[in-house]
């Protein structure tokens, strides 16, 4: 399995990452791979912005692919999510596709992406639970990864239209710059962080006459601080700067910009990883975003809160069970400084990767 060299995101999503590895050594070779994420996620949410759900279930994704150069491969499967106690056994059964290219360090995607928490972007531009319900993306994707350097850029085609379909197409673009400015190796490392997403949904050729075209940016700049305090331990201080657009026709909306700030301190060893974050915002909204940083609530959309401001303490444990076994468990309280109010989530991950050559 290929390791990511630069994490650029603020907490430990490792058991998330399932890139698609290109090795030279493999050229001529077909392999079978699996990965299997057992979830299960529990917002304790009562406020006017997000009530609080279950998401409990397992995800299975198999593969087969064949690399036909040194430089290429193409890896075809099927993505099945289940939900426990749901109406259907199977909550998704989608068919997936790549063709891969590796030169260097640069890597092209065509097909199914390396998606959801893949991308590291931060939480309030984009949700932890799109892994769970949105994990499949597909289009196209860009990404570079060093040492000192992470860049991915892709657009996830989600909607797709006919002349006269009765919907707007949809996608979402996103970028995710992060360099670092000293040796990622030494003790102390600072990188800067650019992201921005771009939310869109419109056409030319459908019949919607009731829904809006949209086109919904975000952006955010910020640098992270890292000590290593040996090769175990480590403390991070990071800080950003986001913005929010809407260059769309949507008059539902009140407003059509806004902007955030965003801040952690955190502290983490091999196994858990402690963090208090800070966030507060005014006529914010990211359409990709955890739901509880927004302006707007996703149970009422006619109802705004203009200033959120919130503390997010964490203690988040992860460990690898066995070989390619991992397992997380999360406590994320949520204090809302403006109406002093109390919620919580807690959330427990089992990941399970499978590789083997046929050949």
């Amino acid at each position: 399995m290929l390791q990511v060299k630069i994490s650029t995101a603020q907490l430990n999503n490792n058991i998330f990452y399932n890139p698609i590895a290109i090795n030279k050594s493999d050229s001529g070779k077909f392999e079978f791979s699996a990965h299997i994420l057992n979830y299960m996620r529990n917002t304790e949410y009562f406020n006017k912005i997000e009530l609080g759900r279950t998401l409990f279930g397992v995800q299975f994704h198999p593969n087969f692919s064949y690399q036909p150069s040194p430089n290429i491969k193409i890896q075809a499967g099927l993505f099945l999510r289940s939900d426990f106690g749901g109406e259907q056994y199977f909550t998704q059964a989608i068919p997936t596709f790549t063709v891969k290219t590796k030169y260097h360090n640069l890597e092209m995607l065509f097909g199914t992406l390396e998606g959801a928490s893949n991308h590291q972007m931060i939480e309030p531009l984009f949700d932890i639970a799109r892994t769970i319900e949105n994990r499949i993306e597909n289009g196209f994707q860009l990404k570079y990864n060093n040492e000192k350097t992470f860049f991915d850029s892709w657009i996830n085609w989600e909607k797709f239209i006919e002349r006269g379909t009765p919907h707007k197409e949809k996608f979402t673009a996103g970028v995710n710059f992060t360099k670092s400015l000293f040796n990622p190796n030494k003790k102390f490392d600072l990188q800067g962080i650019c992201q921005g997403m771009l939310s869109h949904a419109g056409g030319q050729i459908d019949a919607d006459t009731v829904d809006p075209l949209t086109m919904q940016a975000n952006y955010t700049l910020g640098a992270k601080a890292i000590y290593k305090v040996n090769k175990k331990t480590s403390v991070a201080v990071d800080a950003y700067f986001l913005g929010y657009k809407d260059t769309g026709d949507s008059t539902f909306i009140p407003f059509n910009q806004g902007s955030a700030v965003y801040s952690s301190i955190s502290y983490q060893n091999r196994q858990f990883q402690f963090m208090l974050s800070y966030f507060l915002s005014n006529d914010f909204i990211a359409p990709r975003g955890t739901a509880i940083y927004q302006s707007q609530s996703i149970d009422n959309p006619k109802h705004f809160e203009t200033t959120r401001q919130l503390v997010i303490p964490r203690i988040i444990y992860h460990t690898d069970l066995f070989n390619q076994l991992k397992m997380s468990a999360r406590f994320e309280p949520v204090y809302d400084l403006e109406k002093r109010f109390f919620d919580y989530s807690y959330s427990f991950y089992l990941s399970y990767n499978i590789n083997k050559k046929l050949n």
